[in-house]
């Protein structure tokens, strides 16, 4: 295992320049991060003033605590979940303590910065390289850092932007045009760069001048080495992305591909594919980034950008958080979801199946980066992810399949009164509009 991901690109490799397919190799990160578990801090301690009874008072004081922020939010939710559902009295939900460990350690990874700054090189790959990536393709690109950087702030850094809702900022910056010798590969580049880059840098973009063969990879991100430290340059931790030349092709016109860029970095966050595991193309979902990033432009082929991302990466992210979530008991119940892409409101149902998996259910709407959508519907995706002495690596260990009808997953539960039996849940839609009601109940499908 190279300890990186890699998006495979089919088709001709001049004609056909779309990021279709993903070969799902995947990264490894540094140490095991602590999970973050919700706690109630500790009672203040005055020095004077409380006298004998003063840990009497903060003993009570932890009960309160206990029962306010534990207790009532759960009754608080079961009860507007039961009000939404009409006359249903079976909603359950579980408190924090009772979640899957899986579930807890997506909660408790490492997030998403605020600011990230890539700085980009280019890759002069020579017409005699042996790096069998390229073959004998000749067309080499005049690609130059200043000019890639000023599309890449005016494509990428806005989807960001607008797929957080202002939570995560990415900028680039222009680095310096690298040789690569005959008897290198493009990974020497990429070393070259990280070594190269600038102590503000946190991570490092490389674009090769050559297209790749259509039988090999377009492109790989990997998010580095764990850092303690609230910023560590990309020198330290390797954190890096690499892609081919086809997708900044003048044929493309003004705006270039950006999608497999978007894919990448989303790697160099921790983020794992999505998609169906056990097929030949096992990263074959439209609903995800991280699966067919293409798959707007499988639609329009105007698009350029990918599509939105899942709610489960989301919370891996830190820009869902566990107040925007609900885990219901194994009584199931209806619930009312907000769009998971949507800025707020319960925008995520999980399902627990195990300590170490569990399903998620969302409501995606045909509006935004989904635009492309033929429906608003469900969507539901099994999550496995094992507890790992490895540290920042829960990401790369995750596997998010995409349940419910085939690939591309274009059709979503959207048919009122329609259901799902899934892994031992039978999850059922209601009316759709701005929310949707979601029952689920157990089953034995």
């Amino acid at each position: 295992m190279r300890g990186r991901f890699r998006w495979k690109r089919v088709g001709a490799p001049v004609s056909e320049r779309s990021a279709t397919a993903d070969t799902g190799e995947p990264a490894e990160r540094g140490d095991q991060s602590t999970i973050s578990s919700i706690h109630i801090p500790s009672v203040h301690r005055y020095k004077r003033g409380i006298g004998r009874h003063r840990e009497e008072l903060e003993e009570f004081l932890r009960d309160f605590s206990k029962f306010f922020f534990g207790v009532i939010p759960v009754l608080l939710m079961a009860g507007a979940c039961s009000t939404a559902a009409g006359p249903s009295k079976t909603v359950t939900t579980l408190a924090p303590r009772a979640w899957p460990s899986a579930l807890r350690i997506v909660l408790g990874g490492r997030h998403a910065p605020t600011n990230d700054t890539f700085e980009v090189f280019t890759c002069a790959v020579p017409l005699t390289t042996t790096d069998p990536i390229y073959g004998r393709l000749t067309l080499r690109l005049a690609l130059t850092p200043a000019q890639l950087v000023i599309k890449l702030n005016d494509t990428v850094t806005p989807y960001f932007e607008a797929l957080s809702h202002g939570r995560y900022h990415p900028r680039f910056t222009a680095g310096s045009t690298l040789s690569m010798k005959d008897d290198e590969t493009h990974d020497h580049c990429v070393e070259r760069a990280v070594d190269k880059s600038a102590p503000d840098a946190s991570g490092v973009m490389v674009i090769a001048t050559a297209e790749h063969l259509s039988t090999e990879a377009g492109g790989w991100g990997r998010p580095g080495t764990t850092c303690a430290a609230e910023f560590c340059p990309a020198a330290r931790t390797r954190r890096a992305l690499y892609v081919g030349a086809s997708d900044f092709h003048v044929d493309w016109g003004p705006v270039p591909a950006v999608d497999l860029t978007e894919h990448e970095m989303g790697h160099t966050l921790g983020l794992p594919h999505s998609g169906d595991p056990s097929s030949s193309n096992q990263h074959d979902s439209a609903l995800d980034l991280m699966s067919n990033s293409a798959s707007p432009r499988d639609v329009d082929r105007a698009r350029r950008n990918g599509p939105d991302t899942l709610a489960i990466n989301r919370v891996a992210l830190g820009w869902l958080s566990a107040r925007d979530l609900v885990v219901a008991s194994r009584d199931g119940g209806t619930f009312t979801l907000s769009p998971s892409t949507g800025a707020r409101g319960l925008r995520l149902l999980v399902l627990p199946l195990a300590s170490d998996s569990f399903l998620t259910v969302e409501y995606l709407t045909a509006d935004g980066f989904n635009d492309f959508l033929p429906s608003p519907g469900l969507a539901v995706h099994k999550v496995d992810q094992p507890a790992l002495a490895c540290g920042d690596c829960a990401g790369s260990q995750r596997v998010q399949t995409t349940l419910g009808g085939a690939a591309p997953h274009l059709q979503l539960l959207s048919k009122q009164g329609s259901s799902w039996a899934l892994n031992g849940w039978k999850v059922t839609v209601g009316k759709l509009g701005a929310t949707v009601q979601v029952e689920v109940r157990p089953s034995d499908g």
